[in-house]
């Protein structure tokens, strides 16, 4: 069975699976196309149902059973996006931070994500384009890019200024000489920063109140109301859906149980948030993936008979919850993998030094001075040297360049109140 698999910028390319193989053979087919190898567990594929309603693969369940394939020789459409969202230092590869890019410039554009004041638009647009187009140059500037990404809104009620474009100039000037791949990793920088970063929006049926879950919990969007009301994780008690009604349980910020109940589109809707609400709290906020979430199942009509007389039958049986890993285990992992491959292709160099046409010891040597540069390099835009160093954590990790575009250290999150430049000695 082929598979149309669409990533956030179109670009349309084609796998082939098996229909009885689960949901998570298709990604890792996908995520080992795109160069993926150890962080596949940030996506999720999409897909749009009889109602035309888009959900996501359930990743551990068989294809066949989500999506009906059955006597159909198209091939199945999906939509490569990302599930779970995290700052883009905790991103180990360039070709990971790039989907993360590209489905992030696909939100600004299509105003899923908004910034809060027109500089940071500036700012945004400027990244854009020397993402995509690099340095700014004054005989073929990018103006098309500006145009389209110009449809990036702010969340603040100021009207659009008349100098935007010339503002938008002068920030992409200051960006010369910066990487495509850095100013990708600026972009998510800024991105991560907006009260909406990685939300999960759902509508209520009469379309006056949105329900988003995040990182951090459920905010519940009011139009009546002009402020937003955040819950965290920790203030909830119990949430359960019913077709197309879902109810939650919670304690508000007077420590008073209070009990939200709201009626979505549809009763796929209200299982989503249900569904959702476990996933992204056990992601975000757990050490590790409860067993009591990865073993929940249902069974359809037919596999609930075959239940009856054999437990341990797996005819019917669908996972609720897709989700394996948190993200510290996804992050662990990916770093454990990539130091093991990276080990591997060391020791295979060490065995066979003639094919480098060296030998042993001299490729000892210059591993060991290629990874003593790589050490030397800053961890951010992974180009300059390391010249800076956080204070009162005292971690070195950046350049200056980098240090003074950050307030929080990449490795342990503390605040930063000074970036003390260092001289190192040269090599």
């Amino acid at each position: 069975m082929w598979c149309l698999i669409s990533q956030a910028n179109s670009v349309v390319f084609e796998v082939r699976v098996d229909p009885k193989s689960i949901g998570q053979e298709c990604l890792e087919k996908i995520c080992s196309y795109l160069g993926i190898s150890n962080e596949s567990d940030y996506f999720g594929l999409k897909y749009e149902n009889t109602k035309g309603e888009e959900l996501w693969l359930n990743l551990r369940n068989p294809i066949d059973r989500q999506v009906n394939c059955h006597g159909h020789t198209a091939p199945l459409r999906f939509a490569l996006r990302v599930k779970f969202w995290v700052p883009p230092h905790l991103l180990l590869q360039e070709n990971t931070r790039h989907q993360f890019y590209l489905h992030a410039r696909s939100d600004l554009i299509e105003k899923r994500l908004v910034t809060n004041d027109w500089d940071g638009v500036s700012r945004i647009i400027s990244l854009i384009a020397q993402a995509e187009t690099e340095d700014y140059d004054s005989l073929h500037p990018p103006h098309n890019l500006y145009v389209q990404a110009s449809t990036i809104t702010s969340g603040c009620q100021t009207p659009k200024p008349n100098d935007l474009l010339q503002r938008i100039i002068a920030e992409h000037k200051k960006l010369k000489g910066m990487k495509r791949c850095t100013a990708e990793y600026w972009l998510l920088k800024e991105i991560s920063d907006f009260e909406s970063f990685g939300e999960e929006v759902f509508s209520k049926t009469q379309g006056n109140i949105h329900l988003a879950v995040g990182p951090h919990g459920i905010t519940i969007y009011d139009k009546s109301v002009p402020e937003k009301q955040l819950i965290s994780f920790t203030n909830i008690v119990s949430a359960s859906s019913h077709r197309r009604t879902f109810k939650l349980e919670y304690f508000s910020c007077e420590n008073k149980e209070t009990v939200l109940e709201v009626k979505l589109d549809s009763s796929h809707n209200a299982s989503s948030l249900y569904r959702a609400i476990t996933e992204k709290h056990a992601f975000y906020s757990c050490e590790t993936v409860r067993s009591a979430v990865t073993a929940q199942f249902i069974r359809d009509l037919k596999g609930t008979i075959v239940s009856i007389f054999n437990e341990d039958s797996t005819l019917g049986k669908k996972y609720v919850f897709d989700i394996r890993r948190t993200c510290r285990e996804v992050y662990d992992n990916a770093r454990r993998a990539i130091y093991q491959e990276s080990q591997a292709r060391l020791a295979l160099e060490t065995e066979n030094p003639s094919g480098s046409g060296c030998d042993g010891e001299h490729c000892k040597d210059s591993e060991k001075l290629s990874r003593m540069m790589e050490a030397m390099t800053c961890k951010i835009c992974m180009d300059n040297r390391l010249d800076s160093v956080f204070m009162p954590c005292a971690h070195v990790v950046a350049c200056s360049e980098c240090a003074v575009r950050i307030d929080r250290c990449p490795l342990c999150r503390s605040e930063i109140t000074q970036a003390q430049k260092l001289y190192m000695p040269s090599w």
